[in-house]
């Protein structure tokens, strides 16, 4: 059997892409391109985890996987697949209606209307390593720390859509427009409308800003997310140039994803912060 070769995206918080090779009665994903995550069918209609494959070295975890799974993970296409989750779902501005913030994602044949919880949230709870250099200076400067980085962001995107949000599902197109669906609290114009590929933002956040403060911390939470955002195929040459540049500096993050960006432009930029990731990695060995 032939597998059906997707990616989807981890959204709201945007954690990456997930690649899968799906056979139908059992599938395989991967977070890193370099280790699979193996699941097959458990005699009662569901879908249940068999084990772990790891390129190069084969079968790590786990018995009975099925053997088509197998041969699908020696024979696959190449790494990156191809997205796949082209229904979304944004929160809209209230200013002007338009997506600001994407909040799930999923595959056109598996979407369904159910409830929506307009929030954004920039990292999962249990996150607190997101550090702005703009909210820092601003620290810096009244002389007492406030609050976490991450929850000032969080409230700064959501604060954009409040106070009644409202939020919209897209069906995407191989033009990158959106065709409107169903939503939250959506105007009559906004029902069934197109917009343009423009409309929807390329790092899954809207990136222009109203002043100087609220502007470098989005720029801050894009560059700390830089290693992720590298991920995704349809970003401009210079957008990729500068996210290539930021996540040089988080070589760790960097190294555990590059085997599914869709292309590289700076090459030796790229090779040096893999180097320093394996420098790293081999200082925090307990042989070391």
């Amino acid at each position: 059997m032939t597998p059906r070769c997707y990616a989807y995206r981890r959204v709201n918080p945007y954690r990456g892409v997930v690649h899968v090779l799906d056979l139908g009665e059992a599938y395989a994903e991967t977070h890193d391109g370099r280790t699979w995550h193996l699941h097959a069918e458990d005699g009662q209609g569901g879908l249940r985890p068999v084990g772990v494959w790891v390129k190069g070295e084969g079968l790590r975890l786990g018995g009975r996987v099925p053997t088509p799974l197998l041969q699908a993970l020696q024979s696959h296409p190449p790494l990156p697949f191809r997205l796949a989750d082209r229904m979304e779902l944004w929160l809209l501005d209230k200013q002007h209606g338009l997506p600001l913030a994407l909040l799930a994602s999923c595959l056109p044949s598996r979407f369904r209307t159910g409830p929506i919880a307009p929030e954004w949230h920039p990292f999962v709870l249990s996150h607190s390593g997101f550090h702005s250099s703009a909210l820092a200076a601003r620290e810096e400067v009244a002389g007492a720390a406030g609050t976490r980085h991450r929850d000032w962001l969080a409230r700064m995107v959501n604060a954009a859509a409040r106070p009644y949000p409202a939020a919209q599902w897209f069906l995407r197109q191989s033009d990158g427009g959106g065709e409107g669906r169903a939503g939250l609290r959506l105007t009559p114009a906004w029902e069934g409308r197109t917009l343009p590929a423009q409309a929807f933002p390329a790092l899954l956040l809207r990136e222009v800003w109203n002043n100087p403060l609220e502007q470098s911390v989005i720029d801050d939470y894009h560059n700390y997310l830089a290693p992720l955002l590298l991920m995704l195929p349809e970003l401009s040459m210079a957008t990729r140039a500068r996210l290539e540049a930021a996540a040089f500096s988080r070589p760790m993050e960097l190294e555990r994803v590059h085997r599914l960006l869709p292309c590289v432009l700076d090459h030796a930029g790229m090779t040096a912060a893999l180097v320093a990731a394996r420098l790293l990695a081999a200082q925090t060995r307990p042989d070391t």
